[in-house]
């Protein structure tokens, strides 16, 4: 039987409306998964009967997050905040970790599993952080850059240690590392690419898109294909 993967989509507070790309949908389905995309919300007990029904979380990539949950004033860098996503990504995250449910985290969703794990961010990589690696080209570009896969982690574990090649479509990163998570890679400026639990079964964030080029980049789908792996039943 194939995994039900349960998706958070990014959500629009202006336009009341979700939205996800169609990679994530895609490269699940190629992993061997059958993805759902799950509905943001506040009601506790309907995302615990969620999570008891599908066999692992991916948080995808959107906008950014109140610089409150961090503890951080709002320097104007972070854009986008909707609070509806907020609330449900940290009642989603929360509720999959007592649940010790496999959890992948891509872009702004490594950004959540740090955040609402009690870590913090750089607002803004541009600004905040002095570094000649482009990490954000303007829509619709993606830059391009090298990072270091650390030994001995599940990262390591799905495409091996050492150099590698990812898309980079981020202007936030991690700053402060949360209470039980450890760093799985770093780029080539030393910023955090990667982090994963040290206490559960899988949870796992990538700052980049493994889905974005993943037909096309072989440890992309390594990745997603790992996850899919985690997540079927025994």
């Amino acid at each position: 039987m194939k995994p039900i993967i349960g998706i958070l989509p990014s959500y629009d507070q202006d336009k009341k409306q979700i939205f996800l790309d169609d990679f994530y949908l895609d490269e699940i389905t190629s992993s061997g998964g059958f993805a759902v995309v799950l509905a943001p919300t506040l009601d506790k007990e309907a995302v615990i009967e969620t999570l008891d029904r599908i066999d692992g979380l991916v948080i995808s990539g959107g906008v950014d997050i109140d610089p409150k949950y961090y503890g951080k004033e709002n320097t104007g860098k972070s854009v986008g905040i909707t609070p509806l996503l907020d609330e449900s990504e940290y009642l989603y995250i929360t509720l999959a970790l007592e649940k010790d449910l496999p959890i992948l985290g891509i872009c702004r969703g490594m950004q959540a599993l740090n955040v609402f794990g009690g870590g913090t961010l750089i607002q803004d990589i541009p600004t905040e952080y002095k570094t000649e690696t482009i990490h954000n080209l303007e829509k619709p570009d993606v830059a391009f850059h090298n990072l270091t896969v650390l030994p001995d982690n599940p990262l390591a574990d799905m495409i091996g240690p050492g150099e590698h090649r990812i898309n980079s479509y981020h202007h936030q990163a991690v700053d402060e590392l949360a209470p039980f998570y450890a760093v799985a890679a770093v780029s080539e400026d030393g910023l955090v690419e990667s982090i994963y639990r040290t206490d559960k079964k899988f949870v796992l964030g990538v700052q980049w898109h493994p889905e974005r080029d993943f037909h096309v980049a072989i440890n992309n789908k390594k990745i997603v294909d790992g996850f899919i792996k985690v997540c079927c039943k025994d």
